[in-house]
């Protein structure tokens, strides 16, 4: 049902060039094997590189539609993308949130960081969201430290949890969105070591028979590593440089017991002291009771919400 691009499928988007829209200065993987054990990913600068198939990189899921599938609105762009008819409602005013699909974009918080989007359902009747980048101030991407005392596990707390629930609340969030997040969330702690699983990062094992009890109880938190939108979005090379549009920023999981798994520039993890200064993408669980007051959940017109 699912798979990845091929290598000719990706060189063909730019008539074999590197520069074509599928470039998007991440590292991913392609689904074209070149040995017994290598397989050809796609680097930063749009290359075809060789590489181990148990090294980690992004996954571009892909799919075929049916035939009969239909477009119910949007121009195709990346601001204003089609919508297929099925999950366009033509009215969700009053639409509980948490029956809303992930990927959505909402408007949350104020100042300069609004647009969020949903990451999932995982305590089934709420809706958990994340900024859609790291924070910023002044257009500038804020740097906090996860501990100064250098411990990799998270807390409302430690450094950075202190800031999540205090200053980015009462300076980013403000009171009227404050109010539909959930009081005490269960963060999920467990460690993932270098070749590890991303399952690790929640349950015991790889078959995910049980939850980890390594966790933390907060109001506000991170995503974990290998969760959904923990990858970086915006494009971090173009042209061989750098574009400055993303930043390293923070998740909850531990590699060691004394680093922390952040996401890169272009999307790997990186094993990183916690006293280190890095990008800040909250996460956090909006209530049951949240609905749609307007919008249709794309980027150019994300939701608006309240509480019911």
């Amino acid at each position: 049902t699912v798979g990845l691009l091929n290598v000719y499928e990706y060189q063909s988007s730019y008539n074999g060039g590197t520069d074509g829209y599928l470039n998007n200065g991440l590292y991913w993987f392609t689904i074209t094997s070149n040995s017994s054990s290598n397989v050809q990913d796609i680097n930063t600068k749009g290359q075809l590189i060789s590489r181990s198939s148990v090294t980690a990189a992004g996954v571009r899921p892909s799919i075929n539609l049916k035939s009969n599938i239909e477009i119910a609105s949007g121009d195709g762009t990346m601001d204003n993308p089609y919508r297929l008819k099925g999950d366009n409602d033509s009215n969700l005013e009053g639409t509980l949130l948490n029956t809303r699909y992930s990927g959505e974009y909402i408007t949350f918080g104020t100042g300069e960081n609004t647009l969020y989007r949903i990451v999932s359902h995982e305590n089934k009747n709420e809706t958990k969201i994340t900024s859609v980048e790291p924070l910023k101030d002044a257009g500038e991407f804020i740097k906090v430290s996860f501990d100064s005392n250098d411990n990799p596990i998270y807390s409302s707390t430690n450094t950075i949890g202190t800031f999540l629930n205090g200053d980015y609340l009462t300076n980013y969030v403000g009171d009227t969105y404050s109010n539909m997040i959930e009081e005490n969330i269960t963060w999920y702690l467990g460690t993932v070591g270098s070749g590890d699983s991303y399952k690790l990062a929640k349950y015991v094992d790889t078959n995910m028979s049980g939850l980890t009890s390594v966790t933390t109880n907060a109001k506000v938190g991170l995503l974990r590593y290998g969760e959904l939108m923990t990858g970086q979005f915006a494009k971090y090379f173009e042209n061989e440089s750098n574009t400055g549009l993303t930043t390293t920023y923070w998740t909850l999981t531990p590699s060691t017991s004394s680093y922390i798994r952040p996401i890169y520039g272009h999307t790997l993890s990186i094993n990183i002291g916690p006293s280190l200064f890095y990008g800040v993408k909250p996460a956090l669980n909006l209530k049951s009771n949240v609905v749609i007051t307007g919008g249709d959940g794309t980027k150019e017109h994300p939701f608006e919400i309240a509480l019911q």
